[in-house]
């Protein structure tokens, strides 16, 4: 038994419009399917990814709607991958956008990054890959 990738993540949020909105125009991402809540498990939005993997928000409607903190266990941060070559563009891209940002700083990996918040206080990083 082998685990051979990680198919996707969800990150709670919310306002899901909210967060659609900042993922989708800011982020550029695509979406691939948008599911009403259900009365259980919240709406989601589910994105695909280039890679074949997926990336999704849920806006569970008994949330507690408190603000992210990376302090308390569970997420951290969220860090989706671009060329290198890419990330002067990008930094470009969110300075339009009006999204405070990081400058590029080298990451565990040594790899080049840019930070900021998303609508929710979630950490999301934009890294520079190597090929």
């Amino acid at each position: 038994m082998t685990i051979t990738g990680l198919h996707h993540t969800m990150l709670t949020v919310n306002d899901l419009e909210r967060s659609t909105e900042f993922y989708e125009r800011v982020l550029g991402l695509q979406r691939f399917r948008a599911i009403p809540d259900d009365g259980r498990v919240g709406a989601k939005v589910i994105f695909s990814l280039p890679d074949g993997n997926f990336f999704a928000i849920v806006e569970h409607s008994r949330g507690d709607r408190s603000t992210f903190n990376e302090m308390r266990t569970g997420l951290d941060h969220i860090s989706f991958s671009v060329p290198a070559s890419e990330l002067d563009t990008w930094q470009k891209r969110l300075r339009e956008a009006g999204i405070g940002q990081s400058e590029p700083a080298p990451a565990a990996s040594g790899e080049l990054v840019i930070m900021m918040r998303d609508p929710d206080n979630i950490q999301v990083q934009i890294l520079g890959r190597r090929p």
